[in-house]
């Protein structure tokens, strides 16, 4: 009984569908990971039901990568980016984000909340400093809190939250102009 391929040609052949397999689960996550790039500026506030509406006026507590902490809904709007370090097209976003809140200064709130647990402050800090945005504030979303509370599935996800907890503004990958814009609608 002879064998159709050489033993040294199967094991290529293995290693070669390995690999494509590899590259096909790597590149299908990616896709799905960050934002498609579209914009959806109607408000999504979760009124839909009891729960949602009576849960946005709850205050959360998020601790920040400095250690300090910060409630939300704040006093003024908030503008949350939902990034992680491994998203390409977050970089945009989240230097967007800094440059809406060198502009507004304290009339609002700005928090960068990374997605992925896994990812260390250190990791994060190194991607703020590599987009030059080394002052913006961020949190790691441990337990998917933030995610949950203002349901956001897809990275590079921007949402503006007025001072009472709803959810004003919502959209993939905004520019700085799109953030300000939504800011100042939500009373800002």
């Amino acid at each position: 009984m002879t064998s159709p391929l050489p033993t040294g040609r199967r094991t290529r052949v293995r290693r070669r569908s390995a690999l494509a397999l590899a590259a096909a689960a790597t590149a299908a996550l990616t896709l799905s990971a960050c934002g498609t790039g579209t914009t959806d500026s109607t408000a999504k506030t979760g009124a839909s039901s009891g729960n949602s509406a009576a849960k946005s006026a709850e205050t959360d507590t998020v601790t920040l990568l400095d250690d300090t902490e910060l409630a939300l809904p704040a006093k003024e709007p908030a503008a949350l980016f939902f990034f992680s370090v491994g998203c390409g097209e977050c970089a945009g976003g989240a230097k967007s984000l800094d440059t809406a809140a060198k502009a507004f200064g304290d009339k609002a709130t700005f928090l960068a909340v990374d997605m992925d647990p896994s990812e260390s402050p250190a990791t994060i800090r190194q991607f703020l400093d590599y987009i030059k945005a080394p002052s913006l504030p961020a949190t790691v979303d441990k337990g998917a809190a933030l995610s949950r509370r203002y349901q956001v599935a897809a990275l590079s996800t921007l949402i503006v939250v007025d001072p009472q907890g709803k959810v004003t503004y919502r959209a993939t990958d905004p520019s700085a102009d799109q953030i300000q814009a939504a800011l100042k609608k939500a009373g800002a």
